[in-house]
């Protein structure tokens, strides 16, 4: 597996991460949670609505962004075995 199918996963710990450190600024959390879906969509298309969850008030707690992350990281290494 190379390096590169693991970014999408580092991606989405990071904006998990700072959905526990800064997201509490109002409106700058949600500026990240907006940039992650767009990165998402990027990635793994239609399937990335499901980080705009994150926007919902105190659903931040929930690492959505990471278990995205894993789903691109299965779904870019099926691509790369076919």
């Amino acid at each position: 597996m190379k390096l590169t199918i693991l970014i999408p996963l580092i991606i989405g710990i990071s904006l998990d991460l700072l959905d526990f450190t800064i997201g509490w600024i109002p409106f700058l959390g949600d500026i990240f949670d907006i940039l992650g879906a767009i990165y998402f969509y990027t990635q793994i298309k239609y399937v990335a609505i499901i980080g705009l969850i994150e926007l919902i008030p105190f659903m931040d707690f929930v690492p959505f962004w990471t278990g995205l992350g894993f789903y691109a990281v299965f779904i870019k290494n099926k691509e790369e075995k076919v």
